[in-house]
């Protein structure tokens, strides 16, 4: 199986666009994973040029039997597992490698100065408001409290990656080469769950009418297709008609 990456993008900026649809997914039921193995036996019955109104009347009574309330079995699972096991991938990864770099180049708050003279003390009432916005200042990295997640880990970790001002010291090569390559990790992963990236793999059957190599193509948004290497015949899954 061979895959075609995303347009370009910095892993880290990645992450923290997606991160809000990764966490949208979590309860809901679409972005099947690769291969879509519920379409695999619609593929193979287009191939063999199986009759229309046999696969549309199993479809309807398949679905008739989902809404049956006397069918017995599982039961859809209310929360996508596997994303939500991606979620905590990525928190665990994101969240521990901010929390370390914050560490080693965040510098600290400056402490409370000592109590001003009085309302005529300009510099004392000046360096109070000033250790009030340094604490406050919305660049720092926060251990702990509110809006902890892998996308604004990422987001953090992206600024200073690209050198943006604020209480830090640059990042030495060490930690850029480290945050790089646990980014990219991490954006590989979730792109796997939202199934971003255009995926090819070869079918173990030839081509009906050529005997060619036929490749499987689904991912980053668009309709899966089977396609032969050979005579470039392409076959798409239908949709099935609905059922009143």
């Amino acid at each position: 199986m061979t895959t075609t990456p995303a347009p370009q993008q910095h892993p880290l900026q990645h992450i923290a666009e997606h991160w809000p649809r990764l966490r949208d997914m979590l309860d809901t039921h679409h972005g099947a994973p690769w291969p879509p193995a519920g379409r695999m036996a619609d593929y193979l019955a287009q191939l063999d040029a199986a009759d229309r109104e046999a696969v549309r009347a199993a479809r309807a009574a398949q679905r008739a039997a989902e809404r049956s309330p006397d069918q017995l079995g599982d039961r859809p699972v209310p929360v996508r597992l596997d994303i939500l096991d991606t979620m905590r991938a990525l928190d665990a990864v994101l969240l521990q490698l901010a929390d370390q770099i914050a560490a080693e180049i965040q510098r600290p708050a400056y402490g409370t100065p000592r109590r001003s003279a009085g309302p005529l003390d300009e510099l004392g009432q000046r360096m109070r408001l000033v250790q009030a916005a340094d604490e406050a200042d919305a660049r720092r990295w926060h251990w702990n409290g509110p809006g902890r997640d892998s996308g604004a880990a990422a987001a953090w970790l992206h600024a200073r990656i690209e050198n943006q001002p604020g209480p830090f010291a640059a990042l030495d090569a060490a930690n850029r080469e480290r945050i790089e390559r646990l980014a990219a990790e991490a954006a590989e992963r979730l792109d796997a769950a939202l199934d971003l990236v255009r995926r090819a793999q070869t079918l173990d059957r030839p081509c009906p009418y050529c005997r060619g190599e036929l490749h499987m193509h689904s991912g980053d948004g668009q309709p899966p297709a089977v396609i032969c290497a050979s005579c470039g015949r392409t076959w798409r899954e239908t949709e099935p008609e609905k059922v009143a």
